[in-house]
């Protein structure tokens, strides 16, 4: 083929292409270099055409290339003089534009470069990039042997590791030891290209603690990609959920701070009572263990119900019997004498986890041994009618002591039955109770930072994008970070560091409103939302927090903390771009005011 062909394809390549000479000045050196041939491509992607430019210096064409961050003449001019070849990426900022250049010299003193525009494809990955760095969740990359090529903040803000300690580092390094050899299985799973939905692993953080996290990992190729949370303080709940339902199955030692009334239902209790008692043809009553009655009273004869409970002192002697009749026996049911009026009683005990809480007394009969001399001497005694006595005594029903006795026992096995129920009740109130609390931890967890108490980011954005309508204008956001924690983390160790967290956040919570939403981002970032607030209002917020950090040490270092806010006034705003200024604004002042404090501390 003749060059007209290679000069057709050259011309027609969709690859930008230049044919360069080196210009060097009198020490040889490189200090400029001439064009000699660019293809269409090149003047499409540069907007400079070849007419323009060929047979012109850079330096003529592009005067700010001597500015550039970049040395381009001594690159190139390397490359001309040494006849090599280089591929890189590199943003040209008298281009303004990101490409992959591929560079060779033909010849000494000649170079050629091929060159693409990828600015679309460095701002999708850009855009990318900040998505992986603001997830809330691990994200990670990895290689086949289980090295980390990239990893997101959270994993710093969680662990405590830096990008530079995780890379080129095997993540097998920080599991437990007994998760290790699952782990293996995992990566034998993933180097078969087949994807690992959910698998949890105990880690490693940098202060020797372990925090357990569920892992969700795909293999593409030679990476395997990375997904996980920590969920650590749910496992922490479900272990102690786990450790309370165990203790509520063991017998309570005190369950003195049990209400009776509410595990066992009383009403079903009075219908249990009224049936047994019409059954058996005795009377029945349901009291405290005091003989304090706690339902009504069943088939109660006369002589009880009329004339010796209705005076005091024979009342307050048949609670006195209740409670010794009732009182809590493994024999089977206590069967005596009334102390009050000589009748035939019986009594057994309702107990809750070895807790005596409830009697059920029976009886009111009697046999040929009590006579109506006995009965007369004991109304004269409490004071009641002697001849109604006599009367009623003679309606009391008679019955033998072995069909008594027989009743007695029914009463202990239906007692015992009501016991269990009771302690079922018991175990059942508190799993509720203790489930009920849990779920609540658990939702406050969810919105809220484990260190600081305050909101976490997840409970900030949905907040901002509830607050985030015309009512609240101006609607403004505050962003403080805190100076020297790095510092006080690495002279003093994390455990000071979380104390300057939990200091900082107390101030900044101490100033704000009550309807303030005051949240820890991560690391050592916090932000508020303040509704209806701007100018001056947000001046002195901030003065005031910084006057009470002022007073505030922490292992003989100040707390410090830079702020930066703007302001969204009008509702066609994007509140993403007012996050934006308010961080740039943070960070102007924190750049001034992190060196101040260095300077303060030599």
């Amino acid at each position: 083929m003749d060059d007209t062909y290679y000069k057709s394809a050259v011309e027609h390549s969709p690859v930008g292409y230049a044919y360069h000479r080196i210009i060097c000045d009198e020490a040889g050196k490189p200090c400029d270099y001439e064009f000699i041939d660019v293809n269409k491509a090149f003047e499409k992607l540069t907007g400079l055409t070849g007419a323009a430019i060929i047979g012109k210096r850079i330096t003529q064409v592009l005067p700010g290339i001597i500015n550039d961050e970049f040395d381009w003449i001594g690159f190139y001019g390397n490359i001309a003089l040494t006849v090599i070849k280089k591929e890189f990426e590199q943003f040209s900022a008298a281009l303004n534009i990101w490409c992959r250049i591929t560079v060779y010299a033909p010849e000494m003193g000649f170079f050629v470069t091929h060159f693409v525009d990828i600015s679309e494809e460095k701002k999708q990955l850009e855009e990318l990039n900040n998505f992986f760095e603001l997830n809330l969740d691990f994200l990670c990359i990895a290689d086949m042997d289980g090295y980390f090529i990239k990893a997101n903040k959270i994993w710093e803000e969680v662990l405590g590791y830096t990008q530079e300690e995780l890379i080129q580092t095997k993540y097998q390094d920080f599991v437990h030891p007994d998760d290790v050899p699952m782990t293996r299985k995992i990566m034998e799973r993933l180097n078969d290209q087949n994807p690992v939905v959910k698998f949890t692993n105990r880690y490693r953080a940098k202060d020797g603690t372990y925090h357990w996290i569920e892992c969700r990992s795909r293999p593409r190729g030679e990476r395997i990609y990375v997904a996980a949370r920590d969920i650590t303080d749910r496992i922490k709940l479900e272990q102690r959920l786990k450790k309370r339902m165990l203790e509520l199955t063991r017998p309570s030692e005190d369950a003195g701070d049990i209400d009776f009334s509410q595990l066992i239902d009383l009403e079903m209790m009075q219908k249990l009572q009224d049936e047994f008692s019409d059954a058996t043809g005795v009377a029945s009553v349901i009291t405290l263990a005091d003989g304090t009655p706690i339902t009504r009273t069943s088939n109660f004869t006369r002589l009880c119900q009329d004339i010796i409970r209705n005076t005091e002192k024979g009342c307050e002697n048949c609670y006195k019997s209740d409670a010794v009749i009732g009182a809590y026996s493994t024999d089977g049911p206590i069967i005596k004498s009334c102390l009050s009026g000589g009748l035939w009683d019986a009594g057994a005990a309702i107990t809750v986890g070895g807790k005596h809480m409830a009697n059920w007394l029976i009886g009111q009969v009697r046999d040929e041994n009590l006579k109506e001399e006995q009965l007369v001497a004991y109304a004269r005694e409490i004071g009641a009618n002697e001849t109604e006595a006599v009367m009623a005594f003679r309606e009391v029903p008679q019955m033998s002591l072995q069909r008594f006795e027989k009743i007695a026992k029914l009463l202990y096995t239906i007692a015992n039955q009501l016991s269990n129920l009771a302690f079922q009740n018991l175990l059942q109130a508190r799993f509720i109770n203790e489930k009920r609390r849990i779920e609540k931890e658990i939702l406050y967890l969810s919105y809220h930072d484990y260190l600081t108490g305050l909101y976490n980011r997840r409970y900030y954005e949905q907040e901002l994008a509830n607050l985030n309508i015309k009512e609240n204008l101006p609607l403004t956001l505050l962003l403080g970070d805190v100076n020297g924690l790095k510092l006080v983390n690495d002279t003093l160790g994390h455990l000071m560091g979380d104390e300057l967290l939990i200091k900082t956040a107390r101030i900044i919570k101490q100033v704000c409103r009550k309807d303030d939403i005051v949240a820890r981002l991560g690391g050592d970032e916090f932000i508020v939302i303040l509704p209806k607030t701007e100018g001056k209002q947000i001046e002195e917020i901030i003065q005031k927090i910084k006057k009470l950090a002022a007073a505030e040490k922490v292992g003989g270092h100040d707390v410090s903390i830079s702020f930066g806010y703007e302001t969204k006034k009008k509702e066609a705003d994007d509140i993403e771009e007012i996050f934006k200024r308010a961080e740039d604004d943070m960070y102007r002042h924190k750049q001034y005011e992190s060196a101040t404090m260095r300077t303060r501390q030599k």
